[in-house]
């Protein structure tokens, strides 16, 4: 199908690799359902030859391929960048690294008045993203909204459900990340892996830029959100619930706090101090953090952070390849987190025990590193089509504070997202 400017435009999704054509598929199935037939879609790529494989497999599920829009685009030229955002309402990028491929789709969907939504979990990256176009994007009412994928919309949705169901702003929101694997992925033999490669290259990014990450955290916001009183510090390792957590890995506390940010300072809205922890079992402690210390200190080598790309089975004793999880695997790992808001009296003296109200809700579901992904990113950027009005104007936003005031937890409930209150 030609496009042109009178018409209706089109969501793009960069849909070659792992990610994009888990994205594509859940989109192919969302369009089947009445509120969403009229969507009209396309597909962008660098290679002309995996466009056509992509093809060739939607139509083997029997979809009608001839409707798609086509767009073979290499983000390094500008001309066919400029091409691709400028025939779309929303690009919906699922490229990586983002470090080293998102800036330049970003400043062209600005320029060319394109909404925009990734999956992005590198906070340097998102964090540069924010710093270098927040001004032009709210200038030109255009949305950037990063991280819309398990980071870090699950968290910003549990946020929301939490605060609805709370009939109040809390204070203080502990959130805790559990992943429940498979068994037979903790021998990844075959592809028993948990995930593909293409993850793997994004965290060595993050590995990189993190300490110019912290150094540029503190120039922008030199002082912190709120105070956080000493009886809720807590150590790098402790217990709840009888298990062991530890700071969760992911970018959604930053990201949260810099939704805070913003609505504090939009709308003089009480901000909350959100944390997130995460636990494992307990054997991969060994394997996952003494690891992940070693290759943050060595990842300042260019030789090793290439070794680490190259080889990413090697490096993750098979936990992450180039294949990829199989279906079976997908499928069988579970994700929970458990988000517990609390309130104090503003003359409150022990705050580890005294809070006035206290709720606890959890948002739980099933493949979090590629259905759940797929379906947080499609949803959001349909949000974005259908809600644009109550949402703010533009700017580079993190989900949170783009959809504080949309359905989009509705949608996501619709998807196999579950939310339930736990303990009022």
């Amino acid at each position: 199908m030609q496009i042109c400017k009178n018409a209706v435009k089109t969501p793009v999704d960069r849909a070659t690799g792992f990610t994009g054509k888990s994205t594509v598929n859940f989109l192919r199935e969302l369009t089947k359902e009445p509120e969403y037939h009229n969507v009209k879609w396309g597909i962008a790529g660098r290679s002309e030859k995996k466009l056509n494989i992509l093809l060739k497999e939607l139509s083997e599920l029997k979809i009608r391929t001839s409707s798609i829009v086509v767009i073979k685009c290499d983000i390094n030229n500008q001309t066919e960048l400029r091409n691709a955002t400028g025939r779309t309402k929303i690009l919906i990028n699922c490229t990586g690294p983002h470090s080293i491929l998102g800036e330049a789709v970003i400043k062209s969907c600005i320029e060319t008045r394109t909404h925009y939504v990734d999956i992005s979990a590198e906070i340097p990256q998102i964090f540069n993203a924010f710093r270098n176009n927040h001004n032009a994007a709210e200038e030109g009412n255009v949305l950037i909204v990063p991280s819309c994928g398990l980071a870090s919309i699950p968290s910003a949705a549990g946020l929301m459900f939490l605060q609805n169901q709370f009939k109040d702003i809390p204070d203080v929101v502990d959130c805790y990340f559990r992943f429940d694997i498979p068994r037979r992925s903790y021998a990844p033999i075959g592809q028993h892996c948990l995930v593909h490669s293409g993850t793997w290259e994004s965290l060595v990014c993050v590995l990189q830029d993190l300490p110019k990450y912290l150094n540029l955290k503190k120039e922008t916001f030199p002082e912190p959100l709120v105070h956080e009183p000493i009886e809720l510090k807590r150590s790098f390792f402790h217990r709840h619930s009888g298990e062991v957590w530890f700071p969760y890995p992911g970018p959604d506390e930053d990201l949260i706090e810099m939704s805070q940010r913003y609505v504090s300072d939009k709308y003089e809205q009480k901000p909350i101090r959100f944390r997130s922890f995460c636990t494992v079992p307990k054997f991969y402690h060994f394997l996952i953090i003494p690891p992940m210390y070693m290759y943050y200190y060595l990842s300042r080598f260019e030789w090793f952070r290439k070794m680490l790309c190259k080889h990413p089975k090697v490096f993750t004793a098979g936990y992450m390849t180039r294949q990829g999880p199989s279906e079976v695997s997908r499928m069988n790992t579970k994700y929970t987190l458990t988000m517990t808001g609390k309130s104090w009296d503003s003359n409150v003296k022990n705050y580890e025990h005294d809070p006035k109200k206290s709720l606890t809700v959890k948002v739980s579901g099933t493949d979090p590193g590629y259905y759940t992904t797929a379906m947080c990113l499609i949803i959001s950027a349909m949000t974005i089509l259908r809600e644009s009005d109550k949402m703010p104007k533009g700017g580079v936003l993190m989900p949170a504070a783009a959809f504080q005031n949309t359905n989009l937890v509705e949608n996501l409930m619709k998807h196999k997202m579950e939310f339930e209150v736990v303990t009022k």
